[in-house]
């Protein structure tokens, strides 16, 4: 049964989380109006919270996130290039983000 509210797009953006003072660069795989899966190899524990930087089209779009879910990459397909976690927003109504979402959907 699904629980999204809202339809993810798939989305390559590069994006970095920090984690417990550490910072990873990395890329989404989908996006959607409260959520980001971010594409890893080093996916952080469910339950935690991460502050997340996405390069938008005039500024930098900072956002705070809380762990859903994560794989690691021996979960993950072959095709796919690593694990990754769902992040659900915890800011996601902030003006920019949601522009920059729009422009996907």
């Amino acid at each position: 049964m699904e629980k999204r509210r809202d339809n993810r797009i798939r989305k390559k953006v590069p994006v970095r989380f920090y984690f417990e003072g550490t910072a990873f660069h990395s890329i989404t795989g989908d996006m959607s109006r409260r959520g980001i899966f971010i594409e890893t190899l080093h996916p952080c524990p469910p339950g935690k919270g991460i502050n997340i930087e996405i390069d938008g089209k005039n500024q930098k779009i900072s956002l705070a996130g809380f762990i859903r879910w994560n794989k690691r990459d021996s979960e993950s397909p072959a095709m796919s290039p690593a694990g990754g976690m769902g992040v659900q927003l915890l800011n996601y109504q902030k003006p920019e983000y949601q522009s920059l979402v729009s422009e996907i959907y």
